[in-house]
Formats: structure tokens, C-alpha cells, sequence
């Protein structure tokens, strides 16, 4: 989790600087820096999740039934 942290403020950092490069004011550069990172954050939790890397239930996915 703490990589895809880092990874979405990089790509957050690196569209913002390109966006104020590209002539838009310093806060419609920071607008665009964060949905970049929303965007990247989502897509991290995402693929994690569906590898079966996040969502875990606690006892390790194992069910406490009686009857098995």
C-alpha cells in the first residue's frame, strides 16, 4: 500500500509540474496533480485488490464453521 502511496504522489507531482509547464495557473496545476493521483491511487488499489493483496479478511480468509 505504502508503494502505491508513493507512486500515485510521483505521477500527482510529475502532471501537476507538467500542467503548470503547459501554461495553466499554479491551481488548476494542483486541480490536475490531484485528480492524477486519485486517479493512479484507484487504479493501485484496484489491481491489489483483485490479486488478492488487500481486502483479507482477519484469520487469513478461513471460515470458523462448526459444521465442516
Amino acid at each position: 500500500m505504502l508503494l502505491s502511496f508513493v507512486s500515485s504522489l510521483l505521477a500527482a507531482v510529475v502532471a501537476g509540474v507538467l500542467s503548470h509547464e503547459a501554461g495553466t495557473p499554479a491551481a488548476g496545476a494542483v486541480l490536475y496533480g490531484g485528480g492524477a493521483f486519485m486517479g493512479w491511487m484507484t487504479l493501485c488499489v484496484t489491481v491489489l485488490t483483485a490479486l488478492g493483496l488487500l481486502g483479507v479478511p482477519a484469520g487469513g480468509g478461513q471460515r470458523n464453521d462448526p459444521g465442516e
